[in-house]
């Protein structure tokens, strides 16, 4: 069957941004949601050459939609399966089914999917399909009054049939500031500007304040209920996987019930705090029965179901051991199973953060951060709850002492012309070296310690892993 594809001419193109304004207004769009934005991309300088001056200045506009991909990457990772592809290729999103998480924006390397705040759903360019069904144009195509904007129909061959490829430049398949290359197969034909040949390391949209106003530092602010979320569950994996390996090692398992029982009640609360401050994140909080209806594509389906798993595990487990019913045997069969749903559900996250579209998160570095940050705030809970002069105790300690230590070693600064992050960071290097040293001497004197000094260490290491972890999300910079 037949799909569209959307032909710009940026050679033609005025910057008028009446594509920009027509959309608006067909689909009613709040302040602040653009599914169709005007890029102006501008470089160059002025060269001084003997005594004269050669320009390289530059300038040309791009107006960019949803390209309705051919494998597009918003409908693979929806936790909730709300996005709906047509046979004729236009992709769609339910407001029904959609529960605002934002994943679908993260994943998308062009930037189409926009929350709209006060509905609490995804939004984005439907193609004016009501339109395309009557035999009109998108409002976009009609309101251009250059015509350097198309929808032009193709067959399943490809392109070719209409006479249209893309336009390459070595390596590339568009200009800046798209994605050089997107593996979802974008049913998007540009032809260049001439400037685009010249861009160069001072290219730049000057006009990002209008096409993207979440800059990274209000992207970190909108993520808090995530920073306690990652954090909440992190920890209570970490002590779930401390309090199951001093229970397997010691021979007195009556004893171990009891030094174990405590912490274990305290990893209920964490993952429960976890569990609750993430519903803050969606914009329909209702609909959240919905967030496993993916399990086949979506990583985030799998990461709530392995922490849901791990919870449930954990109620079934406690209840057990609280009213002692059941032998070692099951219990030991069940701590392990929570212990395997707290490292899926660990390692599902991480696999969360895995898009091509945020090249600062896809890397092994993060799985790195996310496992530092589970085995510190897992011994700092389990450590503080076990008495100072327990061997468990101190053996608890002497690691958390070691893989802060290893934390500070890997820590690397963020790149990044923000001074509020470059200030964080600083505060996060003195946070580091402050709970080392004070888990250091928790280890070595252990019996001196009172409570009030095991609990300053708790807070200081809490505190450098939510600094951590905003930066973390300050990372993700627009991505086109």
């Amino acid at each position: 069957m037949s799909s569209y594809a959307f032909v710009f001419d940026a050679s033609s193109c005025s910057g008028c941004k009446a594509c920009q304004v027509a959309c608006k207004d067909k689909n009613n769009l709040p302040l602040g949601v653009l599914w169709r934005r005007v890029y102006e991309v501008s470089g160059g300088e002025w060269i001084h050459t003997g005594e004269a001056w050669t320009s390289t200045v530059f300038a040309y506009n791009l107006s960019i939609a949803c390209n309705h991909c051919v494998h597009p990457k918003c409908a693979g990772v929806c936790p909730v399966d709300a996005y709906e592809v047509r046979p004729d290729g236009i992709v769609l999103i339910s407001p029904q089914k959609c529960i605002g998480c934002g994943y679908c924006a993260w994943a998308c390397p062009y930037d189409a999917p926009q929350v709209d705040k006060s509905a609490g759903y995804m939004t984005k360019c439907n193609l004016c399909y009501d339109n395309l069904d009557i035999g009109l144009p998108p409002a976009c195509v009609a309101a251009c009054p250059l015509r350097c904007l198309e929808l032009v129909e193709i067959s399943d061959q490809g392109l070719e049939e209409k006479g249209l490829v893309l336009w390459e430049i070595p390596g590339a398949e568009h200009p800046f500031p798209l994605p050089t290359l997107s593996r979802t197969e974008p049913h998007l034909v540009i032809k260049p500007h001439p400037g685009a040949k010249q861009v160069g390391e001072g290219t730049h949209v000057s006009n990002r304040e209008e096409t993207s106003p979440a800059l990274p530092r209000a992207t970190a602010r909108d993520e808090i209920p995530l920073i306690f979320f990652t954090l909440f569950a992190q920890m209570a994996i970490g002590a779930f996987g401390t309090i199951f390996m001093i229970y397997l090692g010691l021979s007195d398992k009556q004893v171990a019930g009891r030094i174990t029982f405590i912490p274990l009640l305290a990893v209920g609360a964490a993952i429960t705090v976890a569990l609750l401050v993430s519903f803050f994140h969606l914009g329909t909080p209702k609909n959240a029965w919905r967030a496993l209806n993916h399990m086949r594509k979506s990583w985030l389906s799998r990461e709530i179901l392995f922490t849901s798993g791990f919870a449930g595990c954990w109620v079934i487990l406690t209840g057990l051991k609280l009213f002692r019913i059941g032998a070692f045997s099951v219990w030991a069969s069940l701590a392990a199973l929570t212990a395997f749903c707290g490292l899926a559900a660990l390692y599902a996250m991480q696999r969360v953060y895995q898009l091509r579209s945020v090249p600062a998160w896809n890397a092994g570095r993060t799985l790195l951060e996310f496992s530092i940050s589970t085995v510190v705030l897992g011994c700092l809970l389990t450590g503080t709850l076990f008495p100072r002069d327990a061997p468990v105790g101190v053996m608890v300690w002497i690691a958390l002492a070691g893989i802060m230590t290893f934390s500070a070693a890997s820590q690397v600064t963020i790149s990044t012309a923000n001074p509020v992050n470059i200030k964080l960071s600083k505060w996060r290097a003195g946070l580091l070296l402050a709970g080392l040293l004070g888990a250091v001497a928790l280890s070595i004197w252990p019996s001196s310690a009172g409570r009030g000094s095991v609990f300053l260490v708790l807070m200081i290491a809490l505190a450098e892993e939510a600094i951590g972890r905003w930066l973390f999300y300050a990372r993700r910079n627009p991505g086109i």
